[in-house]
């Protein structure tokens, strides 16, 4: 069986219909277990529609809620009684087909996943990963997306070989093309950092080609683009703002048109460039680098969001694409 254990307390939505949505992935996987971790009356209201599959159910309760808000540290300084941290001690008990979703604190997720789990060998500190669609129909991973805002250049390296090793198993790629964030091709862009950073992995073994411009991260001229938490947060936060813009922009304007022809196509398709562009349909970020599976869902999830990243980490698992298994 694959247990999935699922924070969902933290987050901007009400953590009772984020339990009823996870459940109805029982209805499709006969594989796995859910445990939920946090306030117990709240997660029993939330399975009280859920009259089959009670024995694929764990609950774990916890008294306390770290919040986005919060400061990471109080996870490691105050009493463990916070959801995350007991979702954390649930999956480090765990066997190795487990995964931990977790809507909560960014900061402190990162910090207990160190701590508690523990780094890869090698591995300098945990990135957050996200996997995008590309316009070739292909994919890229982009990391680090919010964990490390002022990672050092060895960091970056480091990065940039669990980028690597990541796409090469969810894309199946032999040699996968490693590109550093710039705001130029040449290679003396940058700032101090980016420039130590760019002659590390020219001299390392992973396939470097170079720095690359923001234009072209879902191109799919690259398959792992490296970068510092606060300039990938910024992109992937902008790239589902501009969706969202121009989805709504070409709707208004084809909407106002008199042609029922095109707004029947137009409505036919719209759907399918939504979900492009839509956090909630990619899921959630995955953190590379600790020794279990980790997926950390947006602080705003829904319940299609939950849904999602439940499938998301079947797939990381049932299909040998995670790296700990």
């Amino acid at each position: 069986m694959i247990d999935i254990i699922l924070d969902l307390f933290g987050g901007d939505n009400d953590p009772k219909a984020l339990v009823k949505s996870a459940v109805k992935t029982l209805e499709i996987f006969d594989d796995i277990t859910l445990t939920f971790v946090g306030d117990e009356n709240v997660i029993n209201s939330g399975l009280d529609c859920c009259n089959e599959h009670r024995d694929r159910i764990n609950v774990v309760n916890a008294n306390a809620v770290l919040t986005n808000n919060d400061n990471p540290v109080l996870a490691a300084t105050k009493a463990k009684d916070y959801s995350i941290n007991k979702a954390i001690e649930t999956l480090k008990n765990s066997g190795d087909k487990s995964c931990m979703i977790s809507v909560g604190n960014t900061g402190a997720l990162l910090m207990l996943s160190m701590i508690e789990i523990g780094l890869l060998p090698n591995s300098t500190k945990p990135a957050l990963a996200s996997i995008f669609p590309c316009y070739n129909g292909g994919f890229v991973c982009m990391l680090d997306c919010g964990a490390n805002l002022e990672p050092t250049d060895k960091d970056l390296v480091n990065f940039a070989k669990l980028g690597s090793d990541c796409i090469k198993r969810f894309a199946n790629k032999d040699n996968p093309k490693v590109a550093l964030l710039s705001v130029g091709k040449e290679d003396s862009k940058g700032t101090a950092t980016m420039q130590s950073t760019f002659k590390m992995l020219k001299d390392s073994e992973l396939n470097f080609v170079g720095n690359i411009e923001p234009d072209d991260i879902f191109t799919g001229a690259v398959d792992a683009v490296v970068c510092n938490g606060l300039v990938g947060n910024m992109i992937l936060k902008n790239s589902e703002a501009v969706g969202k813009g121009i989805v709504k922009k070409i709707s208004e304007i084809i909407l106002n048109n008199s042609d029922k022809e095109l707004k029947t196509v137009f409505e036919n398709n719209i759907n399918s460039v939504r979900k492009y562009y839509s956090f909630n349909e990619l899921a959630g970020a995955v953190i590379l680098g600790v020794n279990k599976n980790i997926i950390k869902a947006h602080g705003k999830a829904n319940e299609e969001t939950i849904y999602n990243c439940i499938l998301q980490a079947y797939s990381l698992i049932k299909d040998n694409v995670s790296p700990y298994i």
